[in-house]
C-alpha cells in the first residue's frame, strides 16, 4: 500500500505528517492487500486568513481499478485526520463487501445464511 501526505496552505510539520501516517495504517493496514495506493491531502481553505477552515481529502486506490473519495472539515487537523480516516475505513470495508457479495454465485450460503 502506498501511502502518500500532501499538504497546501498549511505547514506539514513531521508530528501531524506522523499522526496522518499512523491513523492511515491503523484504518487500512487490514485491507493493504486490496489497495494500491492512497493520498491524505490537508489543507487551509482560506489560508492565512485563519479561522475554523481546514480540510482533510482521503483519496484510495484499490487493486480493481475503484477509486474511493472522502472528505471533512474542522478546525481542528487532527480530528478532521481522525474522522476522516474511519470514515474511508468503513468506505472500504463496504466496497469489498459489495465485490465479494457479487462475485459469489446466487443463492450461495454467506456466513451460515441464505
Amino acid at each position: 500500500m502506498n501511502v502518500e501526505i500532501r499538504a497546501r496552505n498549511v505547514p506539514l510539520t513531521s508530528e501531524l505528517k506522523a499522526h496522518a501516517d499512523q491513523r492511515l495504517h491503523l484504518a487500512l493496514s487490514r485491507f493493504s492487500n486490496r489497495i494500491r495506493a492512497v493520498r491524505l491531502t490537508v489543507e487551509d481553505v482560506n489560508g492565512p486568513k485563519g479561522g475554523p477552515d481546514k480540510r482533510c481529502h482521503v483519496t484510495v486506490k484499490l487493486e480493481d481499478g475503484d477509486e474511493l473519495f472522502v472528505e471533512d472539515g474542522s478546525g481542528d487537523l487532527r480530528f478532521v485526520i481522525d474522522t476522516v480516516t474511519d470514515r474511508v475505513a468503513r468506505l472500504v470495508a463496504r466496497s469489498l463487501e459489495r465485490q465479494r457479495e457479487a462475485r459469489s454465485p446466487k443463492g450461495a450460503r454467506l456466513n451460515g445464511r441464505r
